[in-house]
């Protein structure tokens, strides 16, 4: 009786709960850090808009104002625009005023191509501190409105090929090589390295090699394929090509031509009608 009176007052000790503890420090740190995550993400998506939320304010009449803030590379790149987009260069504005002829209250909408677009987000932030107080990003850029067939418009006068080739190209990853008049890009018999190009600027020639001379059999003008033959037959450079003018190129690898060839239809369409219209001119 004793005995049991005394471990009554005098209960043994417990061992300090270290797997309970561990597993409640565990599952606080994972909801912290999940809130945090939350949080970062709330705040980086809350200014940005899918292009169908765009065409969303255009219906309700809100007629927003589409801002291209691409750097001067990308815009120089890409000959492709949103109608009536109003240019402005995010190099020229930094903190200095911002000399922009839209209300403060206006619905703008900035896109850039920079990745998760980092351009877009500075510049609406400038803007916001400006007094613009509705100011909105367009995720994924002036590729996702291309790429969910909304209107876009070119500066140039170029061919329906070129267009649906520069609608889905990541110009962030583009590989560009500029050459001067007259510098061999390929010559004949030369191994494709999985590459064909898109003629960016300038003009170049296809020239058949003989011992009697060259001979033309093509001039490639801005936003035309150039060495996509070799790609499909696995084979090497048909013929030479030659810088005529300066020329920039943009590389076009192989497993990217033949992912889009796969995943847009549209661009698989214009290059069939290409390649048939190509075949037919030379058998002509």
């Amino acid at each position: 009786m004793r005995e049991a009176e005394y471990r009554l007052a005098h209960p043994p000790t417990r061992p300090f709960p270290w797997a309970w503890t561990t597993a409640g420090a565990l599952a606080l740190l994972s909801v912290t850090t999940w809130g945090m995550w939350g949080v970062r993400r709330w705040k980086r998506n809350r200014y940005r808009v899918h292009p169908g939320q765009v065409v969303d304010f255009l219906e309700r009449g809100l007629n927003p104002v589409l801002l291209d803030v691409r750097t001067p590379a990308d815009y120089e790149t890409s000959p492709l625009s949103i109608p009536r987009a109003i240019r402005l260069d995010p190099e020229h504005i930094a903190e200095r005023h911002i000399d922009l002829p839209v209300e403060k209250n206006q619905l703008i909408v900035t896109f850039c191509t920079s990745p998760e677009e980092r351009t877009s987000a500075e510049v609406a932030r400038l803007l916001r501190r400006q007094g613009w107080s509705s100011v909105r990003i367009l995720k994924g850029g002036l590729g996702a409105w291309a790429n969910a067939r909304l209107p876009v418009e070119s500066k140039s006068h170029l061919p329906s090929i070129g267009i649906e080739i520069y609608r889905n190209l990541t110009h962030g990853d583009i590989e560009r090589r500029h050459y001067a008049p007259g510098a061999v890009i390929f010559e004949e018999g030369d191994d494709a390295h999985g590459e064909a190009y898109l003629v960016h600027a300038g003009t170049i020639e296809i020239v058949k090699r003989s011992a009697g001379g060259d001979r033309r059999l093509n001039l490639v003008k801005e936003g035309v394929l150039l060495g996509e033959i070799g790609l499909f037959r696995h084979a090497p450079r048909s013929a030479a090509a030659i810088a005529v003018t300066d020329a920039e190129l943009l590389v076009l690898r192989n497993e990217r031509l033949e992912w889009l060839i796969r995943n847009r239809p549209e661009l698989t369409l214009e290059l069939l009608k290409w390649l048939s219209d190509q075949i037919v001119s030379r058998d002509g």
